[in-house]
């Protein structure tokens, strides 16, 4: 850790001094109080990047950048903030001191170290045999020949070989003093029972992994000789600096082209990114044969975000790899899709023509990966309505994902062009697909935070117990049930907050369900008029047209419309799973109050204030469905230019006005 203080004086100090440290990567030139130059963010010819000594900071006003000294160091090489402030420290002469280290951080940071030299030392091996010894030039050189790589990219890319002999580099790293649980971790060797030990990567061209600072973190193998029971191709396993999630092959050598181009392109192995690079396309990364992750798409996109995909002609691996893709489209990136002429592949491609050739192909035949997932879907549908109808609800899938919204309706034309579907329909779809997505987003949230809230709630329950009857839990049965039954309702709230902003309504509409499943029947007077609670829901609702966008709630109210006369027993009887559960969940929900409650005097039930509770929770549901009403309205009168729809609009603005104000005063008069 960092002192506090060092932070703050490093970056003071780079701040006063930030025309010498910006002068360091742009060139600028003194303009008035300022400097000018040409900004490092994106291209341009004039001049537009500003930085101001007097304010210690800096401005691109034509793409928006801007930020202080340690702003530009982490944004300029991509540095975490730590890295940066020791770049700065040692650009402005401050020495960077950490807080001393516990034993146990000392102890893992001398373990990282020491897992980062061996997977160093392993590289200088391999390296050095593939180029100072015999077999490496006979073996290993005569296949990177073979696939038409320079010396040139050989050694920009790391590359190396591992000798025959199965424990090689084995034998040399425990007499070099590297230690063997090191090699074990790393996967580099292999040890067994009667002193075996054997090399991971024997008999095999080497392809070294960077981390993004350039940091050698693992190892792809490639066999040279072909066997059934032999892997092709071998990779490091993961330990603690590798986990493949978080990785992308090449991203090292292609971070700074991807940054200029604002693009990258992905494609499968090591040797397409190889070739594509000595061809002179150095924005290429490989996901090395799976989807990409999550986390991989973040790395990407510190970057960049627009992505280009290719693909060989390989039907089945497109189809595999489709629907890894609509994790790029979640995550917002600009994802094209180009699809290589049969027979070719990246790394043959870019063998067989320039950069300039292969950059005007890709920019020629790319398209939209909705498109192209269409396309390739139709060629197995065909004139099949079931696998036609899978194939709309698997775009469907995609579309959905798209944040943009803009470009989601762009997409809906598509595709109904493409699967000659009325545009409707795919809305439709994609309603109910986003609907049920959100919903079930929601839930996710509800179950992971209700099971951790319920839990520190149901602790406290037993504190109090133990603090105020001096009883534990175990003996205080009764207590602990009222008090484990006040989380469960805490619980309940979150979950009606954790699904709010796909609901608006969802808290207050589940407070109506509740009065109104548990006591439709009961008799129910305002204003004057008798009715049943039941009877006042529903027609108070009806009275707005209110429809809710949970389905749920819609069959319930729509269940009572046809068997007004039903029992509880009917709704939780019902074939309707979700209904059921619903019901079953609102009518449970209920506080029990405890004996230690009830010693403080007589507790009202809940049944005898229903002439207040349901009319004025009906009325808190109406009141802004009303003034979301109004708000739509208002903005539908600004935007209408047709007198007559206007004044259409503008008689309706007045009576949900005049809704608005009754509910208004109700809720006012209304006493709890």
């Amino acid at each position: 850790m960092i002192e506090r203080s060092v932070i703050d004086n490093i970056v003071e100090t780079a701040n006063s001094n930030i025309v010498d440290i910006i002068s360091d990567y742009v060139s600028l030139k003194k303009r008035g109080a300022n400097y000018i130059g040409c900004c490092p963010f994106h291209n341009e010819k004039t001049g537009s990047f500003t930085v101001s000594p007097a304010k210690g900071i800096y401005k691109c006003f034509g793409c928006g950048k801007a930020g202080n000294a340690l702003n530009f160091v982490i944004d300029h090489d991509h540095l975490t903030f730590v890295e940066a402030i020791k770049v700065l420290g040692k650009r402005v002469g401050i020495e960077v001191k950490e807080r001393e280290l516990t034993p146990e951080m000392k102890e893992a940071q001398t373990k990282r170290e020491s897992l980062s030299a061996v997977m160093e030392y392993a590289q200088q091996k391999f390296v050095s045999n593939l180029w100072d010894t015999d077999e490496g030039q006979s073996v290993g050189m005569t296949y990177f020949r073979h696939r038409g790589f320079t010396d040139f990219t050989i050694k920009e890319f790391g590359l190396g070989y591992s000798m025959q002999q199965r424990d090689a580099l084995t034998v040399a790293a425990l007499n070099a003093g590297y230690k063997k649980e090191y090699l074990t971790e790393t996967g580099l060797s292999i040890f067994g029972e009667n002193n075996y030990q054997a090399d991971r990567f024997w008999g095999r061209v080497m392809f070294p992994i960077h981390s993004i600072s350039g940091k050698i973190i693992a190892f792809g193998g490639r066999v040279m000789q072909t066997s059934a029971k032999t892997a092709k191709y071998l990779n490091s396993p993961e330990y603690e600096l590798y986990h493949k999630s978080d990785v992308v092959y090449g991203i090292y050598q292609a971070k700074n082209e991807i940054i200029r181009q604002d693009r990258c392109y992905l494609v499968e192995g090591y040797t397409d990114v190889i070739s594509m690079h000595q061809s002179g396309i150095t924005n290429v990364i490989a996901s090395c044969g799976t989807s990409l992750t999550q986390n991989q798409i973040k790395l990407i996109q510190r970057f960049t975000n627009n992505m280009t995909v290719l693909y060989d002609g390989d039907y089945a691996g497109i189809k595999a790899s489709l629907r890894g893709i609509d994790m790029i489209l979640k995550e917002g990136m600009n994802v094209k899709v180009l699809l290589l002429p049969d027979g070719e592949d990246p790394d043959s491609f870019a063998l067989k023509h320039t950069a300039e050739d292969f950059v005007a192909y890709i920019n020629t035949h790319q398209t939209d990966f909705i498109q192209f997932k269409a396309s390739i879907l139709l060629k197995d549908a065909e004139n099949e309505p079931l696998k036609k109808s899978a194939a709309v609800n698997s775009i469907v899938d995609s579309i959905s994902v798209v944040q943009d919204l803009i470009l989601r309706e762009y997409y809906v034309k598509e595709c109904a062009k493409l699967m000659d579907i009325r545009e409707d329909v795919i809305y439709s779809v994609l309603t109910n697909k986003v609907v049920a997505d959100a919903q079930r987003a929601a839930n996710d949230k509800f179950n992971q935070n209700a099971r951790q809230n319920l839990a520190v709630q149901q602790a406290n329950a037993r504190a109090t117990l133990a603090n105020t009857t001096g009883q534990q839990p175990e003996s205080a049965n009764g207590v602990q049930s009222g008090l484990e039954q006040a989380a469960n309702t805490i619980a309940l709230q979150q979950q009606m907050e954790a699904a709010d902003y796909f609901n608006p309504y969802m808290r207050e509409e589940r407070e109506v369900l509740r009065y109104f499943l548990k006591y439709m029947h009961y008799a129910l007077t305002v204003d004057g008029k008798d009715s049943t609670v039941g009877a006042y829901v529903k027609e108070s609702l009806d009275e707005d047209q209110y429809k809710s966008v949970d389905p749920v709630f819609n069959r319930i109210m729509a269940f009572y419309e046809q068997k007004p006369d039903a029992t509880i027993n009917n709704y939780t009887n019902s074939s309707d799973s979700e209904m059921v559960t619903r019901v079953i969940d609102l009518i449970s929900d209920e506080f029990s109050l405890s004996k230690m409650h009830r010693r403080f005097g007589k507790v009202e039930p809940e049944e005898s204030k229903i002439g207040d509770l349901v009319p004025k929770t009906v009325a808190q549901l109406r009141f802004k469905f009303v003034k979301e009403k109004i708000n739509e309205l208002s903005q539908a009168i600004e935007s209408c230019s047709d007198s007559a729809k206007q004044e259409e609009l503008l008689e309706e603005y007045a009576n949900w006005h005049a809704v608005k104000k009754n509910l208004s005063e109700s809720l006012d008069n209304r006493i709890f």
